[in-house]
């Protein structure tokens, strides 16, 4: 029996975790670009040894969780799934600090008139695609405090950032 530190443990525990969410998304887009290539489900389901059924319940939950196409240049299609794929092994560290550097961050909203008028204000979440990600990904462990700070000193230099 070997003995593993609580340390390694847990960073073991995250990889895996990365990578069960990764695994469902690439299942999620290869089933989407079977079906946008014209392969009907049935044959889909045929192939894979699942039920059409099966195939059709996927599709709805990719569309549900709104999975997209993974841009060119960047290993996924959001700020977080990036840092979930260098946490996963799939990227390197100067990779991932280097596509998120470079990803194109949507604006958040403000909202100060409504945290004005309401100290109690609900506020609607984030659209996807803001920095909050790339600060949910540093709160979860997935990346560090320095590739934060790097990637955040870089999306302040892009203009309209943040």
């Amino acid at each position: 029996m070997t003995i593993t530190q609580p340390g390694h443990a847990i960073d073991l525990a995250r990889r895996a975790l990365a990578r069960e969410d990764l695994g469902r998304l690439d299942y999620f887009r290869a089933l989407q670009d079977a079906v946008q290539s014209g392969l009907p489900q049935r044959d889909i389901a045929r192939a894979l040894q699942i039920t059409q059924s099966a195939v059709s319940q996927a599709l709805t939950r990719a569309a549900s969780r709104g999975v997209k196409a993974i841009p060119e240049g960047f290993s996924g299609a959001s700020p977080y799934e990036i840092a979930e794929r260098y946490a996963a092994g799939d990227i390197d560290r100067d990779e991932m600090v280097r596509q998120l550097s470079a990803w194109p961050y949507v604006k958040a909203p403000d909202h100060a008139d409504q945290l004005a008028r309401e100290w109690k204000a609900i506020l609607p979440p984030n659209p996807p695609g803001t920095f909050d990600e790339v600060g949910e990904a540093f709160d979860k462990g997935l990346i560090d405090g320095d590739a934060y700070d790097t990637i955040l000193d870089a999306a302040e230099d892009a203009p309209d950032s943040l």
